[in-house]
């Protein structure tokens, strides 16, 4: 299985160009690498066969961090490095996914985080309703290296891949124009770090199983569940410990914590009662986002809005539909359309621009001249005038997508998703 062979490398190139992304510190894009492919793959194979590739440093850029002022370092390597990265990557799935075990749900084939929430669930319906939540503080910037070559030395003879890794974890970064030496860490960006992270935490994984312990894992996040809250804070200090002490990984004790299943989110989810419900944190953030999509002094068209909103809740609404509250979906429903009420009041402007629509929608012309909504204020929308012109029908013409739509048929989506 070698990392150079030309059939890999093109497999590793087509999920790279699939995934696409930025440019690197050369400039070069996916694009450009397209339009050469067949020379640089023949380059990058010709030095893994002699062992003299070597990585170029990564470009530091910083994301936010979801619900945090903080922010999130993020490293792009070059086209060429995630080509030779997600070859590897390749082959270590072959070597060490099969000693992964069933309870770690991120970064594999297959496995999906609907999976890890119904796992969850599971476990809670048997009676673990505590749960030790542990926060691994900037996982991905404090792996060791020398823990990570280690593991890999467990499976891997060839000192020559072996080497290549330390190469990739030593390449480096570039911020602000600057050179910064990586002595730790499997910066976030290139496609082997969820791999590697994998591989450190399945010592993890197997301590857990070997304790007897019921838990669930997605990269760095995860739970472990127990019967009672004196387990949970038993189970919490032994297992910090090992993190710390055995993994060489820092525990971010503020943000670790016993509760009750129900009170902590997981991917987004909490359970609740037995049922799966999108967490408050989740919603916050949702409500958030359509805020920004349905502000009233928004100059886009009313057409443009609705669409920009479809997109973004298509995507929400296709992860967050397994949840079973029926009435959440119908509830965010009614606040969104209330949203785009107001909208729509705003950008009619006056009164009698109002007046014709409700004769439009049916209304006789004394009764609609009779009626005076303000047209910048909030409350106009509970109206029931309002309701009647801009009504169910009205935002389905619009094309607005409804929510609650998915939560009626969740049956023939999960079967959908589960294809």
């Amino acid at each position: 299985m070698r990392v150079y062979e030309p059939r890999r490398l093109r497999q590793a190139w087509q999920q790279v160009k699939q995934n696409a992304g930025a440019a690197g510190i050369d400039q070069m894009t996916v694009k450009d690498f397209e339009r050469r492919k067949d020379e640089l793959l023949k380059r990058i194979h010709q030095k893994l066969k002699a062992e003299i590739y070597r990585f170029k440093p990564a470009r530091r850029t910083l994301i936010p961090k979801e619900s945090s002022s903080k922010l999130r370092k993020l490293g792009i390597p070059v086209v060429m490095d995630r080509v030779v990265s997600q070859s590897v990557n390749l082959v270590f799935q072959e070597i060490f996914d099969p000693e992964f075990t069933k309870s770690n749900y991120g970064f594999r084939k297959g496995m999906s985080q609907r999976q890890a929430i119904y796992h969850v669930q599971g476990i809670v319906l048997e009676g673990y309703e505590w749960c030790a939540s542990i926060d691994l503080a900037s996982f991905f910037d404090e792996i060791p290296h020398d823990l990570i070559l280690k593991l890999i030395r467990r499976k891997i003879a060839d000192e020559g891949l072996v080497t290549l890794i330390a190469r990739a974890l030593k390449a480096g970064t570039v911020v602000n124009g600057e050179f910064e030496k990586t002595t730790k860490g499997c910066p976030q960006g290139s496609p082997l770090s969820p791999m590697l992270s994998n591989i450190v935490l399945n010592e993890l994984d197997h301590e857990l199983e070997k304790r007897g312990h019921r838990y669930c894992r997605w990269a760095d996040d995860f739970l472990i569940l127990l019967k009672s809250e004196r387990a949970a804070k038993r189970v919490m200090g032994g297992i910090s410990g090992y993190i710390e002490d055995e993994l060489n990984l820092p525990v971010n004790r503020a943000k670790s914590q016993v509760a009750l299943v129900k009170d902590a989110p997981f991917l987004g989810f909490q359970i609740l009662r037995g049922k799966i419900r999108v967490s408050n944190k989740a919603r916050i953030k949702f409500k958030k986002k359509v805020r920004e999509l349905t502000r009233r002094n928004n100059p886009i068209s009313m057409h443009q809005a609705i669409h920009d909103l479809n997109v973004y809740m298509r995507g929400w609404v296709s992860y967050f539909s397994i949840q079973e509250f029926r009435m959440l979906f119908k509830d965010l429903d009614g606040w969104i359309r209330s949203r785009l009420r107001s909208m729509q009041l705003k950008k009619w402007k006056k009164p009698r621009k109002f007046q014709k629509m409700m004769i439009i929608a049916g209304f006789k012309p004394q009764e609609a001249h009779r009626v005076w909504v303000k047209m910048n204020k909030w409350q106009s929308v509970e109206r029931k005038e309002v309701r009647f012109v801009m009504n169910l029908k009205w935002f389905r013409r619009q094309g607005l997508i409804f929510l609650h739509d998915f939560t009626q048929n969740q049956k023939t989506l999960e079967l959908t998703f589960s294809r």
